[in-house]
């Protein structure tokens, strides 16, 4: 429900911090990767060692975009997203992190690219659609400065190594798709994290067979537990300890399916999803891996 984890950092309270300049709560010293519960949808706050900022989707309702500057519905960046970060002390994030143009990931960032100084977008395929192309004129409005990843592309992030697993290909397109996600790894050296979208079946399985890096400790489940996605062969090859599914409570979609629940419990993993446990954050100094949910931190 939204009332776990991020939901409950209500606008009253984040006013207050989003106006004056209280340090951010980080936890230094330790890699974070939060879940955050944005309802059906995705929005993942990541923190370096070093303190350096990413947030990766911004949630979003379908039916709920802006038509000439009015909304039809809620807005998950400005009343789930942005709250969540202004309570952590947030006015600025290094990285914001689109990895596909539907949506449930993509409407909430208008509000953070509004409310937040934004260094970089990072995008995958080029999804020339009206809501893609709208939120790169606003990044770009913005200042922010757009960079497009693609596989193979490896490099640091203050102290946490980060890989690009998907698209391979970022030439451009005219209708979004989950299999145009941008999919990483990412590892202080000692604990994995894969964080792959809402990919389906045809990308992982090519993940799969052409042996790219997925083993992880803690995954972001892809596609929010629909049976297009998490394969057996894609459970396998990953074969987390902590797997984490982003659901709205009563989805219409019937998300996570019992096929998919059944599949992560016969590997042995603990599965955890945002609309009974609210947000989930795992934390890492590089030694050991700790992760709890909203409902754990704050029980009833």
């Amino acid at each position: 429900m939204a009332e776990w984890g991020a939901g409950l950092a209500v606008v009253a309270f984040a006013i207050p911090i989003a106006l004056f300049p209280f340090a951010p709560q980080l936890h230094r010293g330790e890699f974070e990767v939060s879940v955050l519960d944005v309802g059906q949808g995705d929005s993942i706050f990541l923190v370096s060692p070093g303190g350096k900022t990413m947030l990766i989707d911004g949630g979003g309702q379908a039916g709920a975009e802006a038509i000439s500057g009015a909304r039809s519905g809620p807005d998950t960046g400005e009343d789930i997203v942005s709250p969540y970060l202004w309570s952590r002390g947030i006015k600025k994030i290094e990285i914001v992190a689109l990895t596909h143009a539907h949506h449930d990931h993509l409407d909430g960032l208008h509000a953070v690219l509004t409310n937040f100084r934004v260094g970089e977008l990072w995008i995958g395929r080029d999804e020339e659609t009206p809501a893609f192309l709208a939120l790169l004129g606003e990044a770009r409005a913005r200042g922010t400065k757009i960079v497009q990843q693609v596989r193979g592309r490896d490099f640091g992030w203050d102290g946490v190594e980060t890989h690009v697993l998907w698209p391979a290909d970022i030439s451009e397109v005219t209708k979004p798709s989950n299999d145009n996600s941008l999919v990483m790894a990412m590892d202080d050296g000692v604990v994995n994290f894969l964080l792959p979208g809402d990919i389906e079946k045809k990308v992982e399985n090519e993940l799969v067979a052409e042996g790219a890096p997925l083993k992880a400790d803690f995954l972001k489940v892809p596609h929010h537990g629909s049976k297009t996605s998490s394969t057996d062969a894609f459970v396998a090859a990953v074969a987390p300890r902590f797997a984490v599914v982003s659901v709205g409570d009563g989805n219409q979609f019937g998300h996570p399916v019992d096929s998919v629940v059944e599949r992560y419990a016969s590997a042995g993993v603990r599965f955890l999803r945002t609309d009974r446990d609210g947000e989930v954050t795992a934390l890492t100094d590089g030694k050991t891996l700790t992760v709890q949910t909203f409902a754990e931190r704050h029980p009833q």
